[in-house]
């Protein structure tokens, strides 16, 4: 792909669309695997794996303040239902008892948690995107985001999609994410079938002429590579990008090159997703 075209990958959210943090980040059970994080850090991570194919990955510190406090603290009573105190707000404050509870017998303090969900549409296999991250405000500037990330890439050698919707700071970790060896960062676009095979039948048949147009245009001028089917029979292909001017964002222009070939009807699907390819 030509240096300066971009994929337009997911819709912008404002900085305050997910805050995170703190208060995103009660649940302090950790799953089966539980594991030091490679490079010496001293922190902890854990995996815990769904029914659907979701995955959540929490790092510890074994050090945090917060956790040092509690386990000095030791064990506090279960919360009483007060007389007027309605079941809804009662049984509330009792799951985050025992969420709070449940760190005295955790590796540390949760500082840091990454939410992935199965996707069948992509057609990379056992493909995962980003539903949520959260870090604890106390640590962000760590590179904790890209950790988490690396996690899911190195680790669990799974192919990693950008969520729909990115913050700011989402945008930012996923440039922090192209920066590390051996990750293959790519852009991608996906294309009705009838756009690029002659052969299909019905309402808006494609001739073989404009079949082969299209294909130049996409692998030929913007430089994609085929990477599979969807389900549906859509046509996925990839592209290189690269962080902008500003290092702040990867973005791209090659969908709306993309509509200025094939005019305002043209509709397409497209993202962002990394692999492990070190």
């Amino acid at each position: 792909m030509r240096s300066h075209e971009f994929v337009q990958e997911i819709e912008r959210l404002s900085p305050g669309a997910y805050t995170g943090g703190k208060e995103s980040l009660s649940d302090k059970t950790t799953g089966k695997q539980v594991r030091k994080l490679p490079g010496g850090s001293g922190l902890i991570y854990s995996i815990s794996q769904g029914d659907y194919g979701d995955i959540t990955i929490k790092l510890w510190d074994p050090k945090g303040a917060d956790y040092l406090a509690q386990k000095a603290q030791g064990a506090t009573p279960k919360p009483v239902k007060s007389r007027r105190e309605d079941s809804w707000a009662y049984q509330r404050r009792v799951r985050n008892w025992q969420f709070q509870e449940a760190g005295l017998t955790a590796p540390g303090q949760l500082i840091g948690k990454l939410s992935v969900e199965g996707v069948s549409y992509f057609p990379l296999q056992r493909a995962v995107q980003v539903s949520t991250i959260t870090v604890d405000e106390d640590y962000r500037g760590m590179s904790l985001a890209k950790a988490l990330y690396g996690i899911v890439l190195t680790i669990l050698k799974r192919p990693l999609l950008a969520g729909t919707s990115q913050t700011p700071g989402g945008r930012r970790n996923w440039v922090s994410l192209a920066s590390i060896p051996g990750v293959e960062m790519k852009g991608w676009v996906s294309l009705d079938e009838t756009e690029l095979d002659a052969s299909e039948r019905g309402w808006g048949r494609t001739s073989p002429a404009k079949v082969e147009k299209n294909i130049d245009i996409i692998m030929g001028q913007l430089g994609g590579d085929h990477i599979g089917t969807g389900p549906s029979g859509d046509k996925y292909f990839a592209f290189d990008v690269r962080p902008n001017a500003t290092g702040t964002e990867l973005e791209a222009a090659v969908k709306t090159k993309l509509n200025r070939v094939y005019g305002s009807n043209y509709n397409s699907d497209a993202g962002l997703y990394a692999v492990w390819a070190g």
